[in-house]
């Protein structure tokens, strides 16, 4: 991993390449979840309202919890060798990958999350995953061990106009192309 680095918290740029992020609104609504009020849909809706740039901030404030820029593929190598065991000891490995627990104790089937890693089951696969925001930037990197399936997603638009989070729910379309049983298609 020769592209991932923790900027000093005087750093105000990104090295290149990279892409500008956008956020509609203030960050509070990506950092707290707060939907779009209505007006602010209609203005994006109509072009009267652009996105701002939150490109130039410096994620250090955020350290372990979203600190970090990287490349897709030091991301990809990184999923990998954590989920498959080459990072944690194997008795700390299997206490990980066992951890998730049902976020919906009513969904006993849908998204879990256990430390510091979620798991979602797409018909017999298990993506173990990780997410990432800031304003202007969403995140998705997971990995399938037994199918060696690595997925990066990232975007430059923290949430859509109807308040997703744009990189989960890019993943979602994408793993219901590589998947052949698919828990979308099963809820349709």
């Amino acid at each position: 991993m020769k592209n991932t680095l923790l900027p000093a918290s005087t750093a105000n740029t990104i090295p290149a390449p990279y892409s500008h992020g956008y956020l509609y609104g203030s960050s509070s609504y990506a950092m707290s979840d707060t939907s779009y009020p209505a007006d602010l849909q209609a203005a994006a809706r109509t072009g009267t309202l652009k996105p701002n740039d939150d490109t130039w901030q410096n994620p250090s404030y955020a350290t372990a919890a979203g600190g970090v820029i990287s490349t897709a593929d030091d991301l990809a190598t990184w999923m990998r060798a954590l989920v498959g065991g080459k990072v944690l000891g194997a008795d700390y490995q299997r206490q990980w990958l066992e951890s998730p627990e049902p976020q919906d104790p009513g969904d006993p089937g849908g998204l879990k999350y256990g430390y510091g890693i979620s798991l979602i089951t797409f018909g017999p696969n298990r993506i173990y995953f990780h997410g990432g925001e800031m304003p202007g930037y969403n995140s998705f990197m997971g990995y399938d061990p037994v199918n060696d399936v690595t997925l990066v997603v990232w975007t430059n638009l923290t949430l859509s106009l109807d308040g997703q989070h744009t990189a989960n729910s890019i993943m979602l379309k994408m793993l219901d192309q590589i998947y052949i049983a698919s828990p979308l298609q099963q809820r349709q």
